[in-house]
C-alpha cells in the first residue's frame, strides 16, 4: 500500500510540474491575430471608423492600376493631418456608392528613399503634379487619385497648396467639405458607369 501511494505522488507531483510548464509556456507565448486592412487603417487614422474600406496596397499594385487597371486610390500618410480629412471624405462617398475597396498607398518611405518605383509612379502622374520650390516634381500627400482602365478620371492634391497658411480644421467649413465631397461624388459617379 505504501509503495502504491508514494507512486501516486509521484505521478501527482509529475503532472503538477508539467501543469506548471505548460502554463508559463502558454502564458508567455505571443499569438499572432491577422489584423484585416479596415481595421489597422482605422488604428492608424483614428477618426477613421473600422467601416471603412480601405485596403492596403503597396508601390507595385498603384502601378498596376496606373499602368490599365482600375481602382479609387489615396495616397498619403498618417503623420499627414490633411490625409485624416481627404480619408475621412473619401470614405463618407464612397461607401454610399458601394465600393468594395480604396487603395492605400502609405509612400513616405518610398519618397524619403526616392526609390525607383516611387519615381515611376510619380513620372506616370506628372501630367497632374507640380514641381516644388526647388524645382522638382513631387507626389503630396494627400492626393485622391480615380482610375479606370488605366485611364485618370479624377486627380486632386490641391489641398497641398494650403498647408502652412491655414489648419484644416479652419479650412474644412461646411461649405468646403460639401464641396470636397461633391467632387468626390461626381469622380465615383463617373469611376461607376459602365459597371
Amino acid at each position: 500500500m505504501k509503495f502504491l501511494k508514494n507512486k501516486r505522488n509521484i505521478i501527482k507531483l509529475f503532472i503538477f510540474v508539467v501543469m506548471v510548464y505548460l502554463f508559463a509556456y502558454l502564458g508567455t507565448k505571443e499569438y499572432k491575430t491577422e489584423v484585416t486592412d479596415n481595421v489597422r487603417f482605422s488604428n492608424e487614422y483614428k477618426d477613421i471608423s473600422k467601416n471603412n474600406l480601405y485596403v492596403y496596397a503597396n508601390e507595385n499594385k498603384i502601378l498596376d492600376i496606373l499602368n490599365g487597371k482600375s481602382g479609387i486610390l489615396f495616397m498619403g500618410f498618417p503623420s499627414n493631418i490633411w490625409s485624416h480629412y481627404y480619408a475621412e471624405y473619401l470614405n463618407e462617398v464612397a461607401l454610399r456608392y458601394e465600393i468594395k475597396e480604396i487603395y492605400y498607398y502609405n509612400f513616405s518611405k518610398d519618397r524619403q528613399m526616392n526609390n525607383n518605383v516611387y519615381n515611376t509612379i510619380v513620372n506616370k502622374l506628372k501630367e497632374h503634379l507640380s514641381f516644388d520650390d526647388n524645382g522638382n516634381m513631387d507626389l503630396s500627400a494627400p492626393t485622391v487619385v480615380i482610375v479606370k482602365n488605366g485611364e485618370i478620371l479624377y486627380f486632386d492634391d490641391e489641398i497641398t497648396y494650403l498647408k502652412g497658411e491655414v489648419s484644416p480644421e479652419e479650412y474644412f467649413t461646411d461649405s468646403r467639405k460639401n464641396l470636397i465631397k461633391t467632387n468626390f461624388d461626381i469622380a465615383i459617379k463617373s469611376f461607376k458607369e459602365g459597371d
